[in-house]
């Protein structure tokens, strides 16, 4: 399965490295208020993989990492002979994913394949639905992948996409609870775009961000705000 789209030079999606941004089609969400809601519901034009091999061989040195991004990536059913290539290549590789999969992120890990793991925490688990836009949507998956991230090792970062509509105090005081003693944790400002699925949604104020960050601050190791 090829990539959809390429961000061939980024220096936000992995903190203090250089990195090229890979996007996957194929995902189990319908996040409402997703970025790449075009990627994900229209996306019919495709990179041959071989193309991007290509291009990442004229930046080695120039290029610290690539990351992995969707969609969900972790529904690629070969991702993981592409990442085995990228990271032959040398370079570093982070995975972003919706935790869904907990399985290929302990089998990519433990196969020495990624260095770094963003995992997306959509919403408190009573709200979990509604906010990543899937029906009765199980749980228990997301549940071992974070318990799996903050236990095995491997460098990672939570983070959640603040939405007016959706996140509230409570949401938050839910949140801290369900990734007490995490490493880190990132509350994104949202904007929206015309490529995001449903339009016209809001983001949270700085100010309240802010109280959220009072809030979370005392379970996790380090809570800050992103875009803001």
């Amino acid at each position: 399965m090829d990539f959809v789209g390429i961000d061939k030079f980024s220096l936000l999606d992995y903190e203090d490295k250089i990195a090229c941004v890979l996007f996957c089609k194929p995902c189990n969400f319908r996040c409402p208020f997703c970025h790449n809601g075009t990627t994900v519901l229209e996306a019919e034009t495709t990179i041959p993989f071989e193309d991007i091999l290509e291009y990442l061989e004229t930046r080695k040195g120039l290029i610290d990492a690539v990351v992995v991004s969707g969609g969900e990536p972790t529904l690629m059913p070969d991702l993981k002979e592409k990442i085995i290539k990228l990271k032959e290549m040398g370079f570093l590789i982070k995975l972003d994913t919706n935790g869904t999969n907990p399985e290929v992120v302990k089998d990519l890990y433990e196969s020495n394949l990624i260095d770094y793991v963003a995992m997306d925490i959509k919403n408190s688990f009573r709200k979990y639905s509604i906010t990543a836009g899937v029906k009765n949507l199980d749980l228990t998956k997301i549940s071992q992948t974070i318990q799996y991230l903050m236990t095995c090792g491997i460098d990672y970062e939570f983070r959640t996409t603040l939405i007016d509509e959706f996140h509230d105090a409570s949401d938050m005081s839910d949140i801290a609870q369900t990734i007490k003693g995490a490493k880190r944790l990132y509350l994104q400002k949202f904007v929206d775009r015309e490529s995001c699925i449903q339009r016209g949604l809001h983001e949270v104020s700085k100010e309240k961000a802010e109280q959220f960050v009072e809030i979370l601050k005392p379970y996790i190791d380090k809570v800050s705000l992103r875009g803001y």
